[in-house]
């Protein structure tokens, strides 16, 4: 039974992975309160959404700092002691909230606690490379799903009933911390040893991993195309964030400016939503069949796209942006990370600092947008700069993409010499 595997891979693999998948589904809970509760719990606790802001700003700092030390702790003692500790400081966090509502156990529940999350952010990547060989872009595709998922979820049983309050939402996410995501947690995750590598069943990886493997050697030739694509990688992964910030902060604001009538902004959010969850499911397909520097190369190509569309505000601007970004939404973090993971065969802690950048992005974006509005009364400076950095990371990509292909051809005239 140790040795059954399914599509290639080992059971634990698809088990581990629909525990993951349930426990980002249940965490999706608190994103949703912070994105359709911030008026209600302003009012209640008598505090500024800008405080609230705050919050949510020192949330994401906390977690983005935690990232790289999550990777550490991942190489030295294991994923399965690390989520552990993840999801208890999430239950911690949802609880101090829960019992004191006031502005400033608020803050230290969300703001501080909850942000320690974040040392598990790194392992849930690393536990899809390592379980998966076979359909490793398939895997971690279906895992960014669980947040979309989820907020799809919560958003109409919330919506729909109107005597349930942000106060319900933090118990109900406390509540199933407990009960879910700790016994799931150590019920369904195995520990390296555990998983018995060395007797698994295991074919050989595709062609394109097996040419990557004899690509990186020990020669320190090899190990210097580790640093241009780390760089790459880093820069495309701060731009996702920085686009991800300026989408969840300030996309509805960017409609509303521009006189979108509201049928329009629903039907683009709807759009989006969908398209998040198909387009990670397409790249994620896509990813464990083709080169993947060519897949990111035209996922930010089409990111250019969209922003460009959302710029220019023409009538169809909304639905044209959604479209773009939603079929790319999911896909850019982990296509990089794959990407890294297969050329510098990178650990815990590499995979954390390239998560600290995203966090950084998605921080900044979130910043700049709203200086943004402050001094020039419009976001088109902020747009503008999606524009610019997309731009740079498909052109990065493209270059190497390119010497990828040029390595490849010269090595049949080397061997022949």
């Amino acid at each position: 039974m140790e040795n059954q595997t399914w599509f290639k891979e080992p059971k634990h693999a698809w088990i581990g992975l629909g525990t993951l998948w349930v426990i980002g589904f249940v965490g999706a809970l608190t994103r949703f309160i912070m994105a359709y509760f911030q008026v209600q719990i302003a009012e209640d606790l008598q505090i500024s959404r800008g405080f609230i802001s705050m919050a949510w700003s020192t949330n994401l700092l906390i977690a983005a700092c935690c990232a790289p030390l999550g990777g550490w702790l991942v190489d030295r003692y294991g994923p399965k002691k690390v989520m552990l500790t993840s999801a208890l400081m999430g239950i911690i966090g949802t609880g101090i909230v829960v019992l004191g509502h006031q502005p400033i156990v608020f803050f230290i529940g969300y703001g501080v606690i909850s942000g320690l999350i974040g040392i598990g952010t790194t392992t849930t990547y690393m536990l899809m490379f390592d379980w998966f060989q076979h359909h490793r872009a398939k895997a971690t595709a279906l895992l960014a799903s669980a947040s979309s998922v989820g907020l799809a979820v919560s958003t109409p049983i919330f919506v729909s009933s109107s005597w349930l309050t942000w106060k319900d939402a933090f118990l109900a996410s406390f509540i199933l911390g407990i009960v879910i995501a700790l016994p799931m947690i150590w019920l369904g995750i195995k520990s390296p040893q555990q998983q018995n590598k060395a007797e698994s069943v295991q074919e050989l990886p595709p062609m394109e991993e097996q040419e990557m493997s004899q690509s990186v050697g020990s020669s320190l030739k090899a190990r210097a195309l580790h640093l241009p694509i780390f760089f790459v990688v880093a820069c495309a992964l701060f731009t996702c964030g920085f686009n991800m910030g300026t989408v969840e902060m300030n996309l509805v604001a960017i409609h509303q400016l521009a006189n979108v009538t509201p049928g329009m902004i629903a039907l683009s959010m709807s759009v989006l939503g969908i398209l998040e969850i198909t387009g990670s499911l397409v790249f994620g397909y896509l990813l464990d069949r083709f080169n993947k520097l060519m897949l990111m190369t035209i996922l930010y190509g089409i990111r250019i796209m969209g922003f460009t569309f959302l710029f220019l505000h023409v009538g169809w601007s909304p639905v044209l942006f959604a479209a773009a970004f939603g079929i790319t939404y999911l896909s850019a973090i982990p296509g990089g990370l794959l990407i890294v993971n297969e050329y510098t065969k990178g650990k815990g802690k590499q995979t954390g600092f390239l998560l600290l950048f995203h966090q950084g992005g998605s921080i900044l974006g979130a910043l700049i947008g709203g200086a943004s509005f402050d001094y020039f009364q419009n976001y088109q400076l902020l747009i503008g700069v999606d524009v610019f950095i997309c731009t740079l990371v498909t052109l990065g990509y493209f270059l190497l993409l390119s010497a990828r292909r040029r390595k490849i051809q010269l090595q049949p005239m080397k061997a022949s010499t």
